[in-house]
């Protein structure tokens, strides 16, 4: 998959769960469906395989599944910062009085004040 894909998949995962979230709460949407929408666009996102030697030993195990996962979730991480920048650049544009920086900023305040 390249970038351009893994952003796309990315704002397909961001756009889908804003609905999701806004279903859940209008109609009572199960916590079953939401995850099963969600691990669909996941698996699409980050898909991989790696073989294991029949005899290999827990730590193999361990090293493959971390080598071949590593490469999937670092581009999946780097399609949402990608995703996010566009985002915020298109709220920038639009809305210079409030940026995405204190957007992102009045967030954190309110998250570390609910924990």
């Amino acid at each position: 998959m390249n970038d351009t894909e893994v952003v796309t998949r990315v704002i397909a995962i961001l756009t889908e769960s804003r609905k999701w979230v806004e279903a859940d709460e209008d109609e009572g949407v199960s916590d079953d469906q939401t995850l099963s929408l969600v691990g669909t666009l996941v698996n699409e996102l980050i898909s991989t395989s790696f073989e294991v030697p029949h005899n290999a030993s827990p730590q193999d195990v361990a090293s493959a599944i971390s080598e071949g996962m590593s490469g999937p979730l670092l581009r999946a991480f780097a399609g949402f910062a990608a995703a996010f920048h566009l985002l915020a650049a298109e709220h920038d544009q639009h809305n210079p009085e409030v940026t995405s920086a204190d957007v992102l900023r009045t967030l954190a305040l309110r998250v570390s004040s609910e924990a």
